[in-house]
C-alpha cells in the first residue's frame, strides 16, 4: 500500500516580490499527468500549492484539466483566483503533436495570439500570470521566428493579459541574445 507523507514547507519566504507582484518560489508542474491532471492539480491545491505550471502543448500537458481543477477549487471556496499564480507556455510546432492550439499556416504572431487565447479558454481565466516561450525554435542561437514570437508575447503583456514573460529550455547564449533584443525582459 502507498503511504502519503504530509509536510509543510519550512521556508521563511514562499514568494518573491517582482515589480510589486508576489511570485511563488515553487510551482506545481503538470507535464505528463494526462487524464490524472485535474485530480492531481486539485490535490496539489488542497495541499497548499498556489502556483501551477502548464503549457498549451497537448503532447505533454493537459491544460484544460488544469482549468477544471482551478474551477473546482474556486467553486469549493478553497481558493480565489487572486490566490493563484498560473503559468503557461507557447510551444513552437516542432514541440507539438497533431493537436495544435493554433493554425500551423498562420504567422508566428498569430500562432502566439491563438495559443494564448486557447490557454485563457482552457484555464477559464481572464489573465495569465506568467506567459513563457517554451523554448527557442532552434537548439542554437535565436531566429527571426523567436524574435517574432517574443514580440507577440510582448504585445500580450502590453495588453495586460499577462503580468510576466519568461523563457525556458534556453542556453546562456540564447538568454543573453533574448535579453538584448527584448523590450520586455
Amino acid at each position: 500500500t502507498a503511504r502519503v507523507l504530509s509536510y509543510e514547507f519550512q521556508m521563511p519566504n514562499r514568494t518573491l516580490t517582482i515589480d510589486g507582484h508576489q511570485v511563488p518560489r515553487f510551482m506545481y508542474g503538470t507535464a505528463w499527468k494526462e487524464d490524472e491532471t485535474q485530480r492531481l492539480v486539485e490535490l496539489a491545491l488542497q495541499q497548499g500549492f498556489r502556483a501551477i505550471d502548464t503549457a498549451n502543448q497537448r503532447k505533454h500537458y493537459h491544460e484544460a484539466g488544469v482549468g477544471l481543477a482551478v474551477k473546482n477549487a474556486i467553486a469549493k471556496g478553497l481558493v480565489v483566483r487572486d490566490d493563484l499564480f498560473l503559468q503557461t507556455k507557447f510551444t513552437f510546432q516542432p514541440g507539438q503533436d497533431h493537436r495544435l492550439p493554433y493554425d500551423p499556416k498562420a504567422s508566428i504572431t498569430d500562432q502566439v495570439q491563438q495559443s494564448f487565447a486557447s490557454s485563457l479558454e482552457h484555464l477559464g481565466v481572464e489573465r495569465i500570470d506568467s506567459y513563457v516561450l517554451h523554448g527557442p525554435s532552434h537548439r542554437a542561437g535565436l531566429s527571426s521566428l523567436d524574435r517574432e514570437a517574443w514580440q507577440a508575447m510582448e504585445a500580450i503583456h502590453d495588453g495586460r493579459q499577462t503580468r510576466f514573460l519568461g523563457v525556458s529550455n534556453v542556453s546562456l547564449e540564447q538568454l543573453e541574445k533574448l535579453c538584448q533584443m527584448a523590450r520586455v525582459r
